[in-house]
């Protein structure tokens, strides 16, 4: 099981290799994490959008999972709330494996 401080350093390790050119504006918020049995969801979002409040600064997704596992950081999809994505994962009601459930 991760740690929050562990969490975090996944988490952002992720954000910047997908977002390369917003690694300077990036800021994690740690007291907006919250820990699942599945994993991490970690909050995030751009300095420009927390100093303008511009809805247009803002990340599409302002969440990444890094789940216990050690499967890889990834962000949720947008489809459904991250809760219930994080309890969908953990009960193994999630198609990982060619649209399979996962035993």
């Amino acid at each position: 099981m991760l740690v929050r401080s562990e969490a975090l350093e996944l988490g952002a390790a992720f954000i910047k290799k997908a977002y390369p050119d917003k690694v300077d504006s990036l800021v994690l918020l740690p007291e907006k994490c919250v820990e699942y049995p599945f994993g991490w969801a970690i909050r995030f979002d751009w300095k420009e959008h927390l100093e303008t409040g511009n809805i247009a600064d803002a990340p599409f997704t302002s969440v990444v999972i890094v789940p216990h596992d050690g499967e890889a950081a990834h962000l949720p999809p947008t489809a459904f709330p991250v809760a219930e994505y994080m309890n969908r994962r953990a009960s193994g009601d999630w198609p990982t494996d060619g649209g399979r459930p996962r035993s």
